[in-house]
């Protein structure tokens, strides 16, 4: 039997229903300007990109632009940011997976293992973001200030503690582990820069395999137990 008014009480009901959430509506578009922001600053250079170009890129109006990070400076702010946080992330995994993992047994393996991610990582689209970004934060104040709220050694302390932990066991002889630290990423991550033009050719595995073996091979010689 129909209820009086029954079909209304069902239209009622089914407006009421939460709609689905749009593709490119609230949090997804904020990730939407980032993304574009960030292809832009890449291509252009943070001190060239406009926030015209960002916005067209991103397919939202500028004021859209505006309501979701308040001006230029804010934007940079949350692209670095972005870019960063998930680099520390990953290197932090890679620490713990690799050479803090290690049981001594044939450490210049491992190392070659930690070689080789670490490359590939920094080698990423991500850090492509990241190099645009450290090349131009000499001359763009926005950047430094970001920059200057960043730890950027961190990743460089997370390699010494287990160098020195290392150490300890008898496995390395090393004294000043942060400046060991150091000659091992000028060893890996500056040499494969160089191989790849700075990032801008890719560098296959080949490539990355002889850039770790080099480079692992100059650290054991310099570092290895006596």
């Amino acid at each position: 039997m129909d209820v009086p008014g029954g079909t209304a009480v069902a239209k009622t009901r089914e407006t009421a229903r939460p709609r689905p959430r749009r593709t490119h509506g609230g949090r997804d578009r904020r990730a939407q300007i980032l993304q574009a922001a960030a292809e832009v600053f890449v291509r252009d250079g943070f001190a060239r990109a406009s926030i015209d170009t960002i916005a067209a890129e991103a397919e939202v109006a500028k004021q859209t632009l505006y309501n979701h990070f308040g001006d230029r400076d804010s934007l940079v702010a949350a692209v670095v940011a972005a870019a960063m946080d998930p680099l520390a992330g990953q290197f932090d995994t890679l620490v713990r997976e690799t050479i803090a993992a290690h049981d001594g047994t044939d450490l210049p393996s491992q190392f070659r293992d930690f070689g080789r991610r670490w490359v590939r990582l920094m080698l990423g689209d991500t850090a492509a973001l990241r190099r645009r970004i450290l090349a131009e934060a000499p001359v763009e104040e926005s950047l430094r200030r970001v920059l200057h709220g960043i730890d950027r050694d961190a990743g460089i302390r997370a390699v010494a503690e287990q160098l020195a932990l290392l150490g300890r066991a008898g496995h390395l002889d090393v004294d000043d582990t942060e400046t060991a630290a150091r000659q091992l990423r000028a060893l890996l991550i500056g040499e494969a820069e160089l191989e790849s033009t700075l990032g801008q050719a890719p560098l296959d595995e080949a490539g990355i395999d002889a850039v770790v073996e080099r480079g692992i091979s100059v650290f054991m010689r310099a570092y290895g137990p006596r």
